[in-house]
């Protein structure tokens, strides 16, 4: 069978359309999270960048990040010592309740993939099940990063 160049586009964007939305999605369901399995990534460097390039302190941050209910807010809170995080809180700020969870599931995981890594290179995808709170993370600890440069 021949198809058209017409056609041969149409099923070319038809299916990478499919494949973005599936990115987007993620693991995420809609049913409110009340189980899920967890997947959890934070990476750094292996510390090669110098620890001493940040202050000891404790720094804060707020960052939004995109969902399907529109945007949500997050707030960080990490502990620095030495380059490394000693303690972090994450507080939720969604008002969409299913974002409050994944946000809460998040925030209940966090530190135990965080604490003790270094601050220069880190980066946290999911964490309790919940993806898309990691980008408002990866925000709030890139301002972080910033406000902590020695």
């Amino acid at each position: 069978m021949k198809l058209s160049t017409s056609h041969k586009f149409f099923s070319a964007t038809a299916a990478v359309s499919v494949l973005l939305l599936t990115a987007a999605c993620g693991s995420n369901s809609s049913d409110g999270g009340a189980t899920s399995t967890s997947t959890t990534s934070a990476t750094t460097d292996g510390g090669s960048s110098s620890s001493a390039s940040f202050k000891d302190g404790t720094y804060d941050a707020k960052a939004s990040y995109p969902n399907p209910a529109g945007s949500s807010n997050v707030e960080v809170k990490v502990t620095l010592a030495s380059g490394k995080i000693t303690k972090v809180t994450v507080t939720p700020e969604a008002d969409n309740p299913t974002s409050k969870g994944f946000q809460t599931q998040f925030a209940g995981g966090i530190a135990d993939e965080v604490v003790g890594k270094s601050i220069a290179s880190l980066k946290v995808s999911t964490v309790a099940g919940s993806s898309l709170t990691s980008l408002g993370f990866n925000k709030a600890i890139e301002t972080i990063k910033a406000d902590a440069k020695a």
